[in-house]
């Protein structure tokens, strides 16, 4: 497990944005939950052992298949290209469709946000805030440090492995790799098709079909410079995700739709009465300017 600390205030949140300002960040409303993409998590582990017994038992590219048949049907907006892995990746994550890829933001403070939920089950539940260092996890998955350009042969690893009808040690003969099968994930950074994702300041990981050989993020990046968790306790969550939306982090702007703007609204009434505080003195107050010809 990570190095682990208790993030509490808004201000903890403004040190770690501050701080750790070339992380990427992810906030997730329930605590010890692994870093893994929805789909490689239980849940579509036991339909892959259980739907698909006895019959082909990769329901990842049957997922692929069926959105990419039917979303031409359902939407007007220009869609990826069909070999375009990424761009349909990016497009069903974006709806909410388990991939291979998992949600990551560029603002700590958006993170935050995801952290603090305060409706359904998870507002009893302790959230958790992560901190990684993107440039390192590449660096332990191609070698490379930097984001990984389209034409990377391990990033193309990762994007070709769902549609792949052989060994990965085929595929990575088949892609050149001299190191052979691609074990960790890597960070990618999106194209901003979306305004959510602008909002959001969305980035990615993105993460191998799981094997025993295969890495995780935390396996990956044991150096707390490198990953970092910040526990978010529930009795702290409302008057965070309150502070938050004060500072503009809210449904209406990260969201950036109509149900968003309802659910901003309907967060908004219920403050019933508002008497105005006094002003925060900060580091002091400002002298105020000698009156001219004072002292002559």
């Amino acid at each position: 497990m990570a190095e682990s600390y208790y993030l509490t205030t808004i201000q903890h949140g403004i040190e770690v944005a501050t701080t750790l300002t070339k992380s990427w960040f992810r906030g997730q409303p329930v605590a010890d939950r692994p870093l893994q993409p929805r789909m490689f998590r239980e849940e579509y582990e036991r339909r892959k052992r259980t739907l698909f017994a006895g019959s082909r038992p990769d329901l990842e590219l049957e997922t692929i298949d069926d959105f990419r048949r039917y979303a031409p049907t359902l939407t007007e907006m220009a869609l990826p290209a069909r070999d375009d892995r990424l761009g349909w990746f990016c497009l069903m994550q974006h709806h909410g469709c388990p991939t291979r890829l998992l949600d990551w933001t560029e603002n700590a403070l958006v993170a935050l946000y995801f952290a603090t939920a305060t409706v359904s089950e998870d507002k009893d539940e302790d959230g958790e805030l992560w901190a990684m260092l993107p440039w390192e996890l590449n660096r332990v998955a191609d070698g490379e440090q930097g984001m990984p350009l389209p034409e990377s042969r391990h990033l193309r690893y990762l994007l070709e492995q769902p549609f792949w009808n052989g060994t990965d040690e085929a595929l990575a003969e088949s892609l050149k790799l001299p190191s052979g099968p691609v074990r960790c994930p890597m960070a990618v950074t999106p194209s901003l098709f979306f305004p959510r994702v602008l909002a959001q300041a969305g980035v990615f990981t993105i993460h191998p079909t799981p094997r025993e050989s295969t890495q995780s993020i935390a396996s990956a990046l044991p150096d707390p410079k490198h990953l970092v968790r910040y526990v978010v306790p529930k009795q702290s969550k409302a008057i965070l995700r309150s502070q938050l939306d004060d500072l503009g982090f809210n449904d209406m702007r990260l969201f950036a739709s109509l149900e968003a703007l309802s659910k901003w609204i309907v967060y908004g009434h219920r403050i019933v009465a508002y008497g105005a505080p006094p002003p925060p003195p900060c580091s002091g107050p400002v002298p105020a300017p000698a009156k001219e010809g004072a002292g002559s």
